[in-house]
């Protein structure tokens, strides 16, 4: 076991059968940055995975928030099987009302958190995790893990002997099956609106490229204020750290080629945009807006339903709503998952 604060230039492995696990601390921004090759080879690996563990999110999330978040360093602890990179648990430690709390990186914004395990090793990796986390026992008092997925290995994997645990039940993250197809009334209003709205002039979608993000990042910011001010609230974009973390966040998902950034156009006015992410199987609405003086043709929807539409031609399986319980969401055939938080404590008693 070793503590590392950097690491040497990252190497892809093949995949082989795990041996036995070595545990390592990364505990600089620079030393996550030079796992960026191995890291994301994992994320590929693991089938549960989100565009909230990968790098392109991660790291933009700790560069603009860690900080704030926990003055202390990361403690993100790597699991390796002959050298190469099995398990990321990317973790940091908080001052909370005088206990030491150990939580995931990415809280806040991220709809969901966990750790990434290789499907080979979990959820023996998980336990190897614990193993860690009770050896340095003196480190920390509680870990609090929130927005687990309920298939996450971080959820269902059984704590160490002599531990305390308490789960429970946090948003719903509201999913479609796809394909999507309107039907009945919703596919007849949609219809309605799209002919009410090219009565205007030539409707059609944008998707981001390498020469438009910027401006249609910029076309995101704008609309989604608007729509947000038109019912007295702020809207999220609204801070300059959070504007500046998601045109950092699409930058590095368009190269990836996950990022999923849409504008509708009424002869080439931005009436509503997209801003979601893919992730294997599933397409995931984190983001959206539209011009309040183009409401009363349900642009909104309009923009919904078309990145439906993409989704489904493109061969995902699920859309993804993400955390809420709006009922904007059911609209589209939406049925809930649930996410959970986990609570750890290795005394007799949580301390938070």
């Amino acid at each position: 076991m070793a503590l590392i604060a950097d690491l040497e230039a990252p190497r892809l492995w093949t995949a082989r059968a795990p041996a036995p696990l070595e545990v390592e601390e990364v505990v600089t921004l620079r030393g996550l940055e030079q796992l960026q090759g191995e890291w994301r080879w994992l994320w590929t690996r693991c089938p549960g995975a989100t565009t909230f563990q990968r790098p392109e999110w991660l790291l933009p999330w700790y560069r603009h928030f860690g900080p704030s978040f926990s003055p202390r360093p990361p403690w993100v602890v790597t699991l390796r099987s002959e050298g190469r990179l099995v398990g990321l648990a990317p973790l940091a430690v908080r001052e909370e009302d005088g206990a030491r709390v150990v939580r995931l990186l990415g809280e806040g914004i991220s709809d969901y958190l966990d750790v990434l395990m290789d499907p080979e090793l979990a959820p023996h990796g998980v336990r190897a995790l614990f193993d860690w986390l009770a050896l340095n026992g003196e480190r920390w008092d509680t870990c609090v893990f929130e927005q687990l997925r309920e298939d996450s290995p971080l959820l269902r994997t059984p704590v160490p002997e002599g531990w305390g645990e308490r789960t429970q039940g946090q948003e719903v993250c509201p999913r479609t099956r796809l394909p999507w197809t309107a039907e009945g009334r919703l596919a007849a209003n949609l219809r309605q609106a799209r002919r009410r709205l090219e009565r205007l002039g030539p409707v059609r979608l944008e998707e981001a490229d390498a020469d438009n993000l910027e401006a249609m990042m910029d076309t995101l910011v704008r609309l989604h204020g608007a729509s947000w001010q038109r019912r007295g609230e702020p809207g999220v974009l609204e801070d300059a750290s959070l504007q500046s973390f998601h045109r950092e966040v699409a930058r590095g998902l368009l190269t990836a080629r996950a990022l999923r950034l849409y504008v509708l156009r009424v002869e080439e006015k931005p009436v509503a945009t997209f801003y979601g992410f893919r992730d294997g199987a599933h397409v995931r609405y984190y983001l959206g807006g539209f011009d309040p003086d183009f409401e009363r043709y349900s642009v909104g929807s309009l923009m919904v339903a078309q990145a439906l539409e993409e989704a489904s031609h493109s061969g995902a399986d699920v859309f993804d709503f993400l955390r809420g319980a709006e009922p904007y969401k059911y609209t589209w055939g939406a049925s809930d998952t649930r996410n959970h938080r986990r609570c750890l404590w290795h005394g007799p008693t949580q301390k938070v």
